[in-house]
């Protein structure tokens, strides 16, 4: 009986050995997805930086459903979307549904399905119509007080019964490329309600004394900095500018 029950152990264990070479030798992913969102097949819809590397709180991100090999269509492959609204994923090559979520980002995008095919690396821009977009963005610095300056137009871009009213608009500034709402050293806002001119927007503000705010890393002789205008939208996320960076002399 020891014996039987000995070799039936080693059939099991022998099993799940073959099986696990099985998976180990599948090829690894080796095509790439790259793209952005884009308006109007010329404006880049710019997005909130997603914090952290939980993929599962991404800001803003779209699925990619695989028919068959150990998926389905409740599992997704979720894509995140980067601060500058662009995407890049490895995958296997296979054919694909791409489904963008109703109400992940600052914008109105198609929920139909749409098929690619990725036998090997594609581009593909994802089409969306944001609430608004921020133009002429291009901010000036007063070098006697370190003062940054930006003029911009509010461009209202879906009317009607889908509208959306703006809550406020942000411009941050900070030390680094990733600026936005929860990573800056200095920032400033306007009311959407006292904003009587989208199209002439001023927001001010100062590049504080970097000795001032102290923690590790920070240098006190920093002369770059980088700014970007935030769109804060009622009932939906917030939109964002390119990142500009402004020197001091």
């Amino acid at each position: 009986m020891k014996k039987v029950i000995i070799s039936i152990m080693l059939f099991v264990v022998m099993g799940l050995l073959i099986t696990s070479c099985g998976y180990d030798n599948y090829d690894k992913p080796n095509v790439y997805l790259k793209g952005a969102l884009i308006y109007n097949n010329v404006d880049t819809v710019f997005v909130q930086q997603s914090s952290g590397n939980n993929i599962d709180q991404a800001s803003v991100y779209f699925n990619l459903f695989e028919p068959g090999w150990q998926k389905t269509n409740s599992t997704p492959i979720r894509v995140v979307v980067d601060a500058a609204g662009t995407f890049s994923s490895i995958l296997f090559p296979a054919t694909y549904k791409l489904v963008v979520p109703a109400g992940n980002g600052p914008y109105i995008a198609s929920t139909d399905t749409t098929v690619i095919k990725l036998d090997k690396s594609k581009s593909l821009n994802i089409p969306v119509t944001p609430y608004y977009l921020v133009r002429n963005f291009a901010p000036t610095l007063t070098a006697s007080d370190s003062t940054v300056t930006a003029n911009v137009k509010v461009d209202k871009i879906v009317t009607g019964a889908n509208a959306k009213s703006i809550g406020s608009v942000y411009m941050y500034i900070n030390r680094t490329t990733i600026v936005d709402g929860g990573n800056n050293i200095a920032s400033v806002s306007l009311d959407g309600g006292s904003i009587t001119d989208p199209t002439k927007v001023v927001l001010k503000t100062k590049i504080p004394n970097l000795a001032k705010i102290g923690g590790i890393g920070i240098g006190t002789n920093q002369k770059q900095f980088y700014v970007r205008i935030g769109v804060r939208i009622n009932g939906s996320t917030e939109v964002f500018s390119s990142v500009k960076a402004v020197t001091l002399p």
